[in-house]
C-alpha cells in the first residue's frame, strides 16, 4: 500500500518561505498535466477493454443477425423485382437501383459475401463481382496515392493488385514504407545541407546542450538515488523491504530513460531532506521542464494510438468523432438501436412475403426516391466538410 501511495503521489514543488519561481511554477503545471495524462492512458485502456467485451457479448451477435436479415430483405426485393406483374417499368428501374445499392453496402460490410448475393449482383448489373472488387481495390489504391501525394511523394502503386497473397501484399507494403522513409531521409538531408542561419545554428547547439545535460542529469539522479535507496545499507527489515521496491523502480526508470519517474523518486527523497531542495532550481529545472514537455506530447500521442489500435477496430464505428470522450460511447443504446433495426427488418420482410407486398414495396421505392433527391445536397455538404477540415 505504501508503494502504491508513492506511485500515485503528485510530484509537486512547494515552498512556504518564498514565492515559487517561474520555472518552479512551470514544473508543477507540467507534472500535474503528466499525472492527468497517465491516468487518462490507464482509463482509456480499461474503458475500451470493457466496451470491447460488451461488444463481443452483446453487439456482435446482433450484427450477425442483422447481416442475415439484410440478406433476406435483399432477396425479397429481388423476388419482387423479378416478378414484373407487380410494378411499373419506372418502379422496377428504381427498385433495381435500390437492390444494387443494398448489395454494394452489404459487400462492404462482409468480407466473404454470400454466393447467392454475388450471383444476384452479376445478374442484375451485368457486371462480374470480381469487377466490383477490382474497382474497390483501385479506389483504395487511389486513396493511398492521394495520401502519399499529400506528403509530397509520388508512390508507384502499379504492382499492387487485388489477387495478391497476404504475404505479397505485406512485402509490397514494407517496400513502400522503406521507399517512403528513404524519401523522407533524402529530403531531410537536403534540408540540412541548405545554408543555415545563425539563429538555426544557435538553436541546434542549444538543443544539443539540452540533450547532453538531460542525459547527464538522468545518470546523476540515478547515481545519487542508488546510494540512498540501496537496501544493503539498511539494517531495519521493513525499511530494507521498502528500499528494495524503490531500487527496482529506480533501475527500471533509468533503463527506460524515464525522467519523470526518476524525478518523482528524487523529489520524494528531497522532501525528506529539506536542505537539498535547492537542487531542483535554476538550470536544472529548465532541463526538467523541457523533458516534461516532450513527455506531455508523447503521452497525448500514446492515448491517440490506443484509441486507433486494431484491437479496438470492431467498436470504432460507434465512436462519435465530434466528441472523443470514449466514456460517452453508450453501447447499451447501440444494442437497443440494433435490436430495433432487426425488428423493423423482420416486420418488413414478413409484410413483403405476405398480403401487404405491393403496398410495402411501393412505400420502400418512394422512400428510396426521396433519398436520391437528397443525395446531391448531402454530397455537397460532405465535400464542404472535407475541404473545411
Amino acid at each position: 500500500m505504501q508503494n502504491e501511495n508513492l506511485q500515485n503521489k503528485a510530484l509537486i514543488i512547494s515552498s512556504q518561505k518564498q514565492p515559487l519561481t517561474k520555472e518552479q511554477q512551470a514544473f508543477n503545471k507540467l507534472v500535474k498535466q503528466i499525472e492527468k495524462l497517465r491516468q487518462e492512458t490507464q482509463k482509456v485502456t480499461v474503458v475500451l477493454d470493457d466496451k470491447l467485451k460488451y461488444y463481443s457479448e452483446h453487439l456482435h451477435p446482433l450484427e450477425q443477425v442483422l447481416t442475415e436479415q439484410d440478406k433476406e430483405l435483399i432477396l425479397c426485393y429481388f423476388d419482387i423485382y423479378s416478378n414484373q406483374k407487380f410494378l411499373t417499368k419506372n418502379e422496377r428501374n428504381t427498385l433495381k437501383k435500390l437492390i444494387v445499392q443494398e448489395l454494394e453496402s452489404h459487400f462492404k460490410i462482409n468480407e466473404k459475401p454470400d454466393e447467392a448475393l454475388t450471383k444476384m449482383y452479376e445478374q442484375i448489373t451485368g457486371k462480374s463481382f470480381d469487377k466490383l472488387l477490382e474497382e474497390g481495390f483501385e479506389e483504395m489504391k487511389k486513396e493511398m496515392a492521394n495520401v502519399f501525394e499529400s506528403f509530397g511523394f509520388d508512390m508507384d502503386l502499379n504492382n499492387m493488385h487485388k489477387d495478391m497473397s497476404e504475404e505479397d501484399m505485406a512485402r509490397t507494403m514494407a517496400q513502400m514504407q522503406s521507399a517512403y522513409q528513404e524519401k523522407i531521409n533524402e529530403n531531410e538531408q537536403n534540408r540540412q545541407q541548405r545554408r543555415k542561419t545563425a539563429r538555426q545554428l544557435q538553436q541546434e547547439e542549444k538543443e544539443r546542450l539540452m540533450e547532453e545535460a538531460r542525459n547527464k542529469n538522468i545518470s546523476s539522479i540515478y547515481r545519487q538515488l542508488a546510494k540512498a535507496f540501496h537496501p544493503d545499507l539498511e539494517q531495519d527489515e521493513i525499511r530494507k523491504a521498502e528500499k528494495e521496491i524503490l531500487m527496482k523502480q529506480l533501475t527500471i526508470a533509468y533503463e527506460n530513460k524515464d525522467l519523470h519517474t526518476l524525478l518523482r523518486l528524487e523529489l520524494d527523497w528531497i522532501h525528506k531532506e529539506e536542505e537539498r531542495a535547492a537542487e531542483l532550481t535554476g538550470e536544472k529545472l529548465k532541463i526538467y521542464n523541457a523533458v516534461l514537455k516532450e513527455q506531455v506530447q508523447e503521452l497525448k500521442q500514446e492515448i491517440h494510438m490506443i484509441k486507433i489500435h486494431p484491437r479496438y477496430q470492431p467498436i470504432s464505428k460507434y465512436l462519435n468523432w465530434f466528441d472523443d470522450d470514449i466514456v460517452k460511447i453508450n453501447l447499451p443504446i447501440k444494442k437497443e438501436q440494433l435490436g430495433s433495426e432487426i425488428n423493423s427488418m423482420k416486420k418488413s420482410i414478413k409484410t413483403l412475403k405476405g398480403v401487404g407486398t405491393l403496398k410495402e414495396i411501393k412505400e420502400v421505392i418512394w422512400l428510396f426516391k426521396e433519398q436520391q433527391k437528397q443525395q446531391p445536397f448531402d454530397n455537397m455538404l460532405d465535400k464542404m466538410f472535407e475541404e473545411f477540415f
